[in-house]
């Protein structure tokens, strides 16, 4: 068997993409390459990965079997490649460190600050983003560590630990009708625009969409935004929706039938990299400051 890694990360691109286009589309080539790759592991492997008589390429029963082998032995080669990484550094240098735009101000520009001092000599990188964004950048290498909220799965090439949880609040503007209840339920907030936070702006079915009317927006400042022009509600983190910029501008909404859960808040790594020295460091903080004061 002569088959790749390179053939394998196609193919399991291939299958997270949906199509051979899509595929083509997310690794930057032609479609023409990514159905070569795939060809050439098929023969390689003796099997047929995909069935083309559709449309659209389906997996086949031994392509979906093979598939998990094909991520396990490619989450391998990651966490192989991150472990060479952190045992031929001997000090920290200079790090990335990517969080979401939408974290309290306080708890993270405090762990800023306590870094600097068994890191006196860090050359730290600063970046701010969308939880999407944030798997992107480790996943690409341009961050070492990220601090986020955690909103869908986490890539297998990453790892992950809870670090807290901030709470969350519906909220619209005060000239709002809905802010002139003294108490709203579903019914109610069906009648009325829903301001979604979705990351990759696809149309996907918020498992806490509750309207039929909504606006999806790429950042939790914008939904934030948004409600403060009366153009809907939305569900916010307590400490945006607190915002003193914000103060005035919108109204938290009671509900005797509705829950939203706290957001979790989690480090994120690359596999591999746990005994990195500023991940260590950052890890034993925040099992020590659980990122309570929101601030």
């Amino acid at each position: 068997m002569n088959w790749t890694l390179e053939q394998l990360h196609v193919f399991s691109t291939a299958a997270d993409s949906g199509s051979f286009s899509g595929a083509a589309r997310r690794l930057g080539r032609a479609q023409s390459a990514v159905s070569t790759a795939i060809a050439l592991l098929e023969s390689s492997l003796g099997v047929q990965l995909f069935d083309r008589t559709t449309k659209i390429p389906v997996l086949t029963e031994a392509g979906q079997a093979l598939l998990a082998e094909a991520r396990e032995i490619l989450r391998q080669c990651d966490y192989l490649n991150n472990q060479a990484i952190v045992l031929a550094k001997t000090h920290a240098g200079q790090v990335t460190f990517a969080m979401d735009e939408g974290l309290p101000y306080p708890p993270t520009l405090a762990l800023l600050a306590a870094l600097a001092t068994p890191f006196p000599n860090i050359e730290l990188n600063i970046l701010h983003g969308s939880q999407l964004n944030l798997n992107e950048w480790l996943q690409s290498g341009q961050a070492d560590i990220a601090l986020g909220f955690h909103r869908g799965s986490i890539p297998p090439s990453l790892e992950s630990e809870s670090v807290s949880a901030v709470p969350r609040v519906m909220v619209c503007a005060p000239s709002h009708p809905l802010a002139q209840e003294t108490s709203v339920n579903r019914r109610k907030l069906t009648k009325h625009r829903q301001l979604i936070l979705s990351p990759g702006l696809a149309d996907e079915d918020d498992e806490e969409r509750i309207s039929p009317h909504v606006w999806r927006a790429d950042s939790l400042y914008a939904v934030a935004e948004l409600a403060a022009q009366g153009l809907g509600w939305g569900v916010l983190p307590l400490n945006i929706a607190r915002y003193p910029t914000l103060n005035g501008r919108l109204t938290e909404l009671d509900s005797k039938d509705l829950f939203f859960p706290a957001l979790e808040v989690r480090l994120y790594w690359r596999a591999g990299q746990k005994e990195a020295p500023i991940l260590a460091w950052t890890r034993q903080y925040l099992q020590r400051n659980r990122f309570s004061h929101i601030g």
